[in-house]
């Protein structure tokens, strides 16, 4: 590494450290004013030996660029099925068109765009874990009338196209999920085709505190003969719900409190991306493979008692494609779809012993890191599997970056705020000046509630799955994993993934308010 890079290495490490210094949306995480005790000093208790460095004197590497070294090989995917093949959908697909969404308004838009735009016979499917009605354009549109769920939805019907929901039968909030329900399945079919839309509630979890969490979304042709035709899928951590909708500068709480989009918070951090190309196939597998299933879901006296109780629904067929289920020449973007899927839960034939290649695939990504890995998340507790990974790498590493949620009075109950303390306090004992971690600053009022994790600008990862043990094990969860094949050069001397250092730049103007020419610059 020549001086001039290893100048512009340090740059990058002076913008890693940006987000303690910004005036705007982030802050650094103090232990005393959340966990309370000792401050944030570089001592570490017990024998374990510290590494003070910043990361400064550790030189940039060449990350890996091939997808084949990121993505969980087809054997290592049966392996975290307890040896069931994943026989319904691809190890991972190339040629897919990748677009990345930092802030939710973009995902809002492109969702609207892309609904509002379908034909004749088209196929809409929807998984979620909390759904509202409200507008998808607030800032256009405050009263929803043309871009509300309903209206949305009830667009696509009347211009012939089929709607498919499954919504989590969610006690929480179960009042604005059965409001949808209703609205949904009172949607007048079409007299174009007889197209119709449905919202069943799925109950089908190993425990009784157990989510439906996978956040997904489908557009897919009722049939197509062109070889190089797929559908779009959309992944992430984003419901169609209240409270999501905010833009990147989170001032825009008027906007989110006339339109009723305000629920709880002033403002909203999360992430989603559109994938269009033979890897949306496997995002729509999976909602046929939930929606099909024989054992059919919520049929107990408290689903009744909830008003969860459904209609008579009737199987799905698959998808009519002629295109290639692994490939395409409409992007340069590789994907991986991987899932949790408890091997507690007995009655998923389409995962008779569970799945869980999200965690896997998480840890495999985690140990390739070479440079820098940055979390957003809801929670970042304890995980100790994902802790031993990240404790691995950090020598070798200049920056372990996360920005997470502070807990909440719901999630300190559930022992959220110890497993977030033994997360962080092992992390911060060993590494103190390597680890940072950030919070959105509180008189903000901004929820985090992003699913994400940055590779060394080359591996992304976004979906559905928290960092915890529930998404890594039990929950049923939906993660795209992304490496590009577009590689471009960055200051550093190394090269990385187009969209995927795209994506960072944009989450880190996002949080520090500076321009993204200065950020890419670094």
């Amino acid at each position: 590494m020549d001086f001039t890079q290893k100048v512009l290495s340090r740059l990058t490490i002076t913008l890693l450290c940006m987000l303690a210094l910004a005036p705007s949306s982030s802050t650094a995480w103090s232990f005393s004013s959340i966990f309370g005790g000792d401050d944030d000093s570089s001592s570490a208790s017990g024998n374990s030996v510290v590494d003070k460095s910043d990361g400064s004197d550790v030189e940039m590497q060449q990350p890996l660029l091939k997808a084949a070294d990121w993505f969980l090989t087809e054997e290592e995917i049966t392996a975290s099925r307890g040896g069931s093949p994943r026989s319904d959908m691809a190890t991972y697909s190339t040629g897919n068109a990748v677009k990345t969404f930092t802030v939710t308004k973009e995902f809002f838009d492109s969702v609207f765009d892309d609904l509002t735009t379908t034909e004749v016979n088209d196929r809409v499917m929807l998984a979620s874990w909390n759904t509202d009605l409200v507008p998808f354009k607030p800032d256009v549109d405050p009263t929803g009338a043309k871009s509300n769920f309903d209206v949305v939805f009830g667009g696509v019907v009347k211009r012939g196209g089929d709607v498919k929901i499954l919504g989590w039968a969610n006690k929480f909030l179960f009042f604005q999920d059965v409001k949808v329900r209703n609205k949904i399945n009172k949607l007048p079919k079409s007299g174009t085709n007889d197209g119709n839309a449905l919202f069943i509630f799925d109950d089908r979890l190993p425990y009784g505190m157990s989510s439906q969490h996978q956040k997904a979304l489908v557009i897919a042709a009722g049939s197509s003969t062109g070889k190089d035709d797929h559908p779009v899928a959309y992944v992430g951590g984003i419901d169609l719900s209240n409270d999501r909708w905010d833009n990147i500068y989170h001032n825009a709480t008027a906007i989110r409190k006339e339109s009723g989009v305000h629920f709880r918070q002033n403002g909203w951090v999360d992430s989603s991306m559109r994938i269009h190309g033979p890897a949306a196939k496997d995002v729509a597998n999976n909602f046929l493979a939930r929606w099909n299933s024989p054992y059919l879901p919520a049929q107990g006296l408290g689903d009744d008692l909830v008003d969860f109780e459904n209609p008579q629904y009737s199987y799905l067929p698959p998808l009519d494609y002629a295109s290639s289920n692994t490939t395409s020449k409409l992007g340069n973007q590789n994907v991986q779809i991987v899932r949790t899927f408890s091997c507690k839960y007995k009655n998923w034939e389409f995962a008779p012993n569970g799945e869980n290649s999200l965690f896997h695939a998480r840890i495999k990504a985690i140990k390739n890191a070479k440079n820098f890995i940055y979390i957003e998340d809801q929670y970042f507790i304890l995980v100790p599997e994902l802790l031993d990974a990240l404790m691995e790498v950090l020598p070798s590493l200049q920056r372990l970056i996360v920005v997470a949620q502070p807990p909440e009075l719901i999630t300190k109950s559930a022992g959220y705020e110890k497993y977030m303390y033994q997360n962080v306090q092992a992390l911060k004992e060993k590494f103190p000046n390597k680890f940072k971690f950030y919070s959105m600053k509180p008189k903000l009022d901004v929820y985090v509630h992003s699913k994400l994790v940055v590779v060394d600008d080359v591996y992304l990862s976004d979906g559905s799955a928290n960092w915890n043990r529930r998404s890594m094990t039990s929950d049923p969860e939906l993660d795209a994993n992304v490496v590009d094949s577009d590689i471009v050069d960055t200051p550093d001397g190394i090269k990385v993934g187009k969209i995927i250092r795209d994506f960072r730049v944009r989450k880190f103007q996002e949080m520090t308010g500076r321009s993204y020419k200065k950020i890419n610059a670094m």
